[in-house]
């Protein structure tokens, strides 16, 4: 025992040494291309051909078996020429290399006796199956966006198999690791990813939702991998394009003012621009930038003003006003400097986003609500040194500020605030009077990020990277609410007196704190490609420290002298783990292939749940009302395995079945801490647990016959003890609280079966048809317990099923050199009117059994008025005509 614990403090000071003089996860951001070059009369190996990627510095000559490989390739589509004495010159056009995996490319050369110079052109098939793919991955190119009804990365993600809204293989949100050119850019305050990258951006997408490989880390669910795009060293490209669009709702009721065509709805309009800079040679550039802007598709009525004192009395002028409107600016550019061995890129991500959110209660009175701001700015600098064909490094820094604020007025004490209490219903099912939201906040994230990794083909079989990661917070976070500094006081005529104010500083509604964690990792992981097998095998080191304190003893949370713990605090512990990560494909034939894998995958919760409430300031009341993070949170855990399988089942079409299941443990939830005072409070805690099994069907018709098409059906069942990490808390919140759940039942995105099928019709360049359609059961709530038998069932009705049509058709024109394109974009066709949020009473959007003891309504709206909810339902139909030029 005491010779293992030596070893394995040995093997820890190793990697830190190695993280601390190196640098989480380095991520592919690079394919390879290999195969066999042969004489194609004899069938001999062709010793010493030279096998060149066209418009690079890539390139490789065949050893003595005719094999070549060439790695590093950023993804794309590529023409390899292969050269050799005696024979003709061979150009292989369309070569396609993706992120993280192997194309390979045979050819057999002619002899060149009589017509020399000649060139023999091929046009490369994309191969309908990946023989070493290992797990469930998907690759999307810029031209597959291109020719589908989608204007974001998150649209284009959410159609993969296995991901329904945000969640990946059964995972809660905020599991998934967002990554641009190998560097995270997942917000790690809330785990959502911060900047918005592009369609335009975009060179190839990665979307990984089953295991995946000991590069990859900080993510329990899956991995979205972005590759952006970079200039050309030999010709200018660019493009510029606009559109304008409506919602056009059939149902005028539920969505007022989102019926009816006008010059109101979305706009937007968008540029890029490539090539050499002609300063520096071997200098490139590409800038792209949009700016966006909607009103929304739901709107209220200004009835009521912010000011009004009387349900009965308003003094609003009626208009129309949208309750969700968003503001987008952005800006993505890239320098790029290419020699013989060298490459060196700097990149520029920024967005500004100005929005506000639909507050159903604020229906009639909408101007008080808050607006919300948010702020991306990465840095983004890379080093490439490519010593040999087999071999590259490289070092990246990145800088990542994400900033966050909303207010009503951005002044504090701006005259027009009022008082909190003003405009408050005082029935049920009634809209607000006035009033306005009264809370501000403020945070910053600072994240620096260092990485290095090297990569080598070790011999033909053995591909080996090792790579680590730094990584350094620097957060604040600040939140305050408006109070009445003069509460409960009235003037000579009776009426309350508002004196706008805060509470001091550091006490209960004005709180903030800044806190500096940090982490490092490191990772091994080779690739053995066989003929009979390809093995992805690797080991992960993860190291976080949360960097903060906290009570001795936390029954004493207010720092009671007479009590144990009073002054002291004790500092938080470091986390550090390894994860092994195991995968593995059997090509049957050249027109199938079996694949397994199996990982540990493991993640930091997030940062707003360590550092919540910080100074533990508690309610000093009878009722649960105060929460608190916890520094000392453990890793969330996921044991996943996959099975798959790949074949070719007619020409142009292939199959992809896949059986999954993973094992959930340590996720985020909460434990009720009575101090010695008799107060309660909540604390986050590693409680919940919870398991996915399911298995996906894919068929994938390649593009051929002006047609192609791909449908996957995903049968999953998601369960766990909690869907939410504050179940516990609002449990709690009733006299005698509920009892949680001791048992998995159905998770809230728990959606038993999903249908998706996208087909593209046309010729390419010229005009182009492409349909996404969209089934999925309904998901899980929980009854009404008076539907239910007086007896609580977490989950146990069923909301109604889900379906969607989005349409695109384009036209392209060439004119003068110049390419016109305009194309007509419908989302939800046929203006379907899914139900999102469901009464508890009924399971539908539009009934409420509640409403029989709702009592009088005192205010001007009707009971079947606010029953109506329009944030209940999804988005009405949406048409945008748009127009671009490029060349």
């Amino acid at each position: 025992m005491k010779n293992t614990k030596h070893w394995y403090f040995a093997v820890l000071n190793f990697l830190l040494f190695f993280l601390l003089f190196n640098g989480l996860a380095f991520a592919g951001q690079t394919g390879k291309v290999s195969g066999y070059i042969i004489d194609d009369e004899t069938g001999e190996p062709v010793v010493g051909a030279n096998v060149i990627l066209e418009g690079t510095y890539f390139g490789a000559a065949c050893d003595l078996e005719g094999y070549y490989f060439i790695n590093n390739i950023p993804p794309g589509t590529y023409n390899l020429a292969v050269s050799a004495i005696g024979y003709k010159k061979t150009i292989i056009t369309d070569v396609h290399v993706k992120i993280d995996l192997t194309t390979a490319i045979d050819v057999k050369l002619k002899t060149d006796v009589l017509e020399l110079g000649e060139e023999v052109v091929i046009q490369a098939e994309k191969p309908l199956i990946q023989k070493d793919l290992t797990s469930t991955s998907v690759t999307v190119s810029s031209d597959d966006i291109s020719m589908i009804p989608v204007e974001s990365i998150e649209q284009v993600v959410n159609l993969q198999a296995g991901v329904m809204a945000g969640h990946f293989r059964g995972g809660r949100l905020g599991e998934v690791a967002y990554l641009v050119d190998g560097i995270s850019v997942t917000d790690a305050f809330n785990g959502a990813i911060s900047v918005e990258v592009e369609n335009s951006s975009v060179r190839q997408l990665e979307v990984i939702s089953g295991t995946f490989n000991a590069e990859y880390g900080q993510a329990l669910s899956g991995i979205v991998n972005i590759v952006t795009k970079e200039g050309s060293q030999t010709s200018y490209e660019g493009s510029a394009s606009g559109f304008i669009g409506n919602y056009l709702a059939d149902d005028s009721q539920l969505f007022p003012n989102a019926d009816k065509l006008s010059l109101d709805g979305p706009k937007d309009i968008q540029f890029s621009l490539s090539g050499p800079t002609k300063l520096i040679p071997n200098l490139t550039f590409f800038v792209t930038g949009r700016y966006f802007e909607e009103e929304g598709y739901l709107y209220g009525r200004r009835v009521y003003n912010i000011d009004d004192i009387s349900p009965f009395f308003p003094t609003g002028d009626g208009e129309y006003v949208g309750m969700n409107p968003y503001e987008k600016k952005s800006f993505n550019g890239k320098l790029t400097y290419s020699i013989p061995n060298w490459k060196f890129s700097y990149s520029l991500f920024f967005d500004n986003n100005w929005n506000k959110y639909y507050d159903h209660g604020y229906r009639w009175a909408p101007d008080g609500r808050n607006n919300h701001y948010r702020d991306n700015l990465i840095h983004n600098f890379q080093m490439f040194y490519y010593p040999s064909n087999s071999t590259y490094m490289s070092l990246k820094f990145s800088s990542n500020l994400h900033k966050y604020y909303g207010y009503l007025y951005e002044n504090p004490y701006d005259e027009r605030y009022v008082d909190p209490q003003l405009g408050i219903p005082t029935s049920a099912y009634t809209y607000r009077y006035g009033g306005n939201q009264v809370d501000r906040y403020n945070r910053n994230t600072l994240t620096y990020i260092g990485q290095f990794a090297i990569e080598s083909q070790l011999s033909k079989e053995h591909k080996v990277k090792i790579g680590g990661e730094t990584r350094i917070h620097d957060m604040y976070n600040h939140g305050k609410s408006i109070v009445n500094l003069t509460d409960g006081q009235i003037d000579d005529f009776g009426m309350p007196i508002f004196t706008l104010g805060y509470s001091q500083e550091h006490s209960e509604g004005n709180q903030s704190y800044r806190k500096r964690p940090y982490e490092f990792s490191a990772y091994i992981q080779d690739k053995m490609e066989y003929d009979i097998m390809i093995i992805n095998l690797g080991v992960r080191y993860d190291y976080f420290n949360s960097n903060s304190t906290l009570p001795a003893d936390i029954r004493n949370p207010l720092n009671n002298e007479a009590f144990p713990g009073y002054n002291e605090t004790v500092p938080s512990e470091a986390e550090q783990q390894f994860s092994p990560r195991l995968g593995v494909s059997f090509p049957i034939t050249d027109q199938g292939a079996i694949y397994f894998s199996y990982g540990h995958f493991l993640q930091i919760p997030r940062f707003e749940n360590l550092y919540l409430n910080d100074e533990y300031i508690i309610s000093q009341g009878q009722s649960l009302s105060s929460i608190t993070g916890n520094p000392n949170l453990k890793v969330e855990r996921r044991i996943q395995y996959e099975i798959g399988l790949q074949q070719v089942v007619f020409p142009n079409v292939a199959l992809d079945l896949t059986v999954y299941y993973s094992d959930i443990r340590n996720l985020l939830g909460m434990e009720i801490i009575n101090t010695y005072e008799g107060f309660k409070y909540a604390r986050f805690v590693n409680r919940d647990y919870g398991n996915v099994k399911g298995f996906i069907i894919a068929f994938d018709k390649r593009f051929a016959d002006y047609f192609s098409a791909k449908v996957d059906y995903t049968y999953q069942v998601a369960e766990g003890n909690a869907s939410d990490p504050y179940a516990v808390y609002n449990d709690n919140q009733t006299d005698p609280p509920v009892e949680s759940e001791k048992k998995v039942v159905p998770l809230d995105w728990d959606q038993r079966s999903t249908l998706n099928l996208t087909a593209n019709v046309g010729n390419p360049g010229d005009w182009m048809l492409g349909l996404i359609f969209s089934f999925g059961s309904g998901t899980p709530y929980t009854e009404d317990i008076r539907i239910s038998n007086g007896v609580r069932f977490e989950n146990g009705g069923r909301k109604p099923t889900f379906l969607n049509l989005d349409l695109r058709a384009d036209k392209f024109f060439d004119l003068y050199g110049l390419r016109l394109h305009t194309y007509l974009w419908v989302y939800n066709v046929l203006d379907i009117r899914n139900e999102y949020g469901v009464y508890a009473t009924t399971g539908r959007a539009n009934s409420d059994l509640n409403t029989r003891n709702a009592g009088e309504i005192i205010g001007l709206n009707t009971i079947d008025e606010y029953v109506s909810n329009p944030g209940m339902y999804s988005t009405p139909r949406q048409i945008r005509l748009g127009f671009s030029i490029g060349f």
